[in-house]
């Protein structure tokens, strides 16, 4: 009897340790710059836009650059939602000419020195510039998502409205306008 109440509390120990060492380790969609709380932000993010009538029709598409794994998440989150009329559809790009028709890019911390090239290959084409890293709403990006106090994004607004892009007034009060 002891032997068999020994090998129960073993086996139970070791399912314990196993369930906790998995829970350690990271989704590899944290490691790629991005995870649920920045793809919440980039849907609301749509709402709060509005795009020129020529952008109101087909697919809403949603370009991630760089980072198939925040794709697959974002995916994930926009799974049966639309803006507007318009379904969501998320694609992973690996350059930026891969974002034809795009009504949004989402740019990670990692492609930050693209980002010159980005914003030049939108420019009038009504694409709002998604970005998350220091300093990139600076550099031309429209939203940039960080964390630093109460203010989790920042808007370069005058880019934006030089896009063609309208910004909700509910969307500058929750944000740090540059």
């Amino acid at each position: 009897m002891k032997r068999i109440l020994r090998g129960c509390l073993v086996f139970l120990c070791l399912c314990i340790v196993g369930v906790g060492s998995v829970a350690i380790v990271p989704p590899p969609v944290q490691a790629q710059g991005g995870g649920l709380f920045e793809a919440l932000y980039v849907f609301k993010f749509c709402s709060f836009v509005k795009f020129p009538a020529d952008r109101m029709s087909g697919d809403f598409v949603i370009a991630v650059l760089g980072a198939p794994d925040f794709a697959t998440q974002l995916e994930k989150t926009v799974a049966g939602k639309s803006v507007g009329a318009q379904a969501i559809k998320v694609r992973a790009i690996n350059d930026i000419s891969e974002a034809s028709g795009a009504h949004v890019i989402y740019v990670p911390d990692a492609q930050a020195k693209k980002l010159p090239k980005i914003i030049e290959a939108v420019r009038g084409k009504a694409t709002l510039v998604v970005s998350k890293g220091a300093g990139m709403a600076k550099d031309g990006s429209h939203i940039n998502i960080f964390t630093n106090g109460d203010k989790k994004f920042e808007v370069n607004r005058a880019a934006a409205e030089g896009a063609g892009l309208k910004l909700s007034a509910d969307l500058l009060k929750l944000a740090l306008v540059l």
